[in-house]
């Protein structure tokens, strides 16, 4: 089995080991419709990547929409008790229109998403599942983690409350465009050096915590960030793998949705972040009162082109068929894949193809035409 599972494209071998993978830690494998209405994305899009909702008319005459986003979906339709948690994954395809071309787009993902009343564990698990996710993919991999509380809490302390500067902020942020913050900032009367000092804090966690840490006695509330990556940093130490993660603040997201923790997973040959996820608190509160939540996605789509199954043969075997007795010639077929070979029978000898051995079957097995 194992043979067959390494023989595939990576994409669907993903799949198959992710889901085990996710099996193991006690997760449920969500299973979601390609349809929902409208209306339920259109309050939420601003939680959505591209630039629009694949939409339709059904037959009732409600305007529905090909699915944008799994997470919505989750927490939207999980049951959910004030007791236990829904811990999810799933592999399934979501439906955007493209940013730069318009083009419509599918797009593979698998992920994990947990919901319900959280603590370190679960956050500690996530990451866990993160690193072996992307080990999956390629062991040579970073994960660079943030958190929403320090962009909130300068934000707090700056007295920074309209939504559009807020965007701009963190726009710039992301595109580590320190000029244009910093001009931005002094045209509104913002301490630019220490902001930018704050945003700009990079590195291995430990020494993150201790900056942090230091800023905090000058009265900046970034005890949930240090509390969180600390907890990481346990993890790291459990699991040797500290090398493969960083603290980067440009990894940013939108304040409205997400409250803690948040990464992104890149991988040797693809040139952008092939994992996303973190702590979406706001999000599920608006959908579900008093749920927390936490996950993260694994995008499967070009992962076949930035990591190509270079198989040797298309079949280990190729067998010329010039007898007209079939059930023999099943019988040594079988005999054949039931040792594990690949076999394809054929009429004369395929072109484009390549197989390690040919044989022709005449009545008895013959090695070459």
């Amino acid at each position: 089995m194992q043979q067959y599972i390494n023989s595939l494209p990576i994409e669907d071998k993903l799949t198959i080991e992710l889901a085990e993978l996710f099996e193991k830690f006690g997760y449920k494998k969500y299973c979601m419709d390609k349809f929902e209405e409208y209306s339920f994305y259109s309050d939420n899009r601003d939680f959505l990547s591209g630039e629009g909702i694949i939409a339709f008319n059904n037959s009732d005459g409600r305007l529905m929409a090909l699915k944008p986003d799994i997470t919505l979906s989750i927490v939207k339709n999980s049951r959910i008790s004030s007791d236990t948690l829904t811990k999810s994954y799933y592999n399934e395809s979501v439906y955007r229109i493209a940013k730069n071309t318009h083009d419509y787009k599918e797009i593979k993902q698998t992920g994990v998403e947990v919901l319900g009343k959280l603590d370190a564990y679960n956050i500690s698990e996530i990451i866990l599942l993160a690193l072996e996710s992307l080990d999956k993919i390629d062991t040579e991999n970073i994960l660079s983690v943030s958190h929403m509380s320090v962009i909130s809490a300068l934000m707090e302390k700056y007295n920074i409350t309209s939504r559009k500067l807020k965007k701009k902020i963190i726009d710039f942020i992301i595109g580590k465009n320190m000029h244009d913050l910093k001009k931005l900032l002094v045209e509104n009367d913002i301490d630019a050096d220490k902001f930018i000092e704050i945003v700009s804090i990079s590195g291995e966690i430990d020494c993150v915590v201790e900056k942090l840490e230091n800023f905090a006695s000058d009265g900046f509330d970034f005890n949930n960030a240090i509390e969180d990556f600390r907890v990481i940093s346990e993890i790291l130490k459990i699991n040797t793998c500290k090398k493969n993660v960083t603290v980067d603040f440009s990894v940013l997201n939108n304040t409205d949705y997400y409250n803690g923790i948040i990464f992104q997973g890149f991988v040797k040959n693809a040139p952008n972040a092939v994992l996303a996820g973190g702590r979406y608190d706001n999000l599920a509160n608006k959908i579900r009162k008093h749920t927390e939540a936490v996950g993260f996605a694994i995008y499967l789509d070009n992962l076949n082109l930035w990591y190509p199954n270079k198989k040797e043969f298309d079949t280990e075997i190729v067998i010329i068929n010039k007898s007209g007795n079939a059930s023999e010639l099943l019988k040594v077929v079988k005999d054949f894949t039931d040792k594990g070979h690949s076999v394809k029978v054929e009429y004369t000898t395929p072109t484009d193809y390549t197989f390690r051995t040919l044989y022709t079957f005449d009545g008895t097995l013959k090695e070459g035409k």
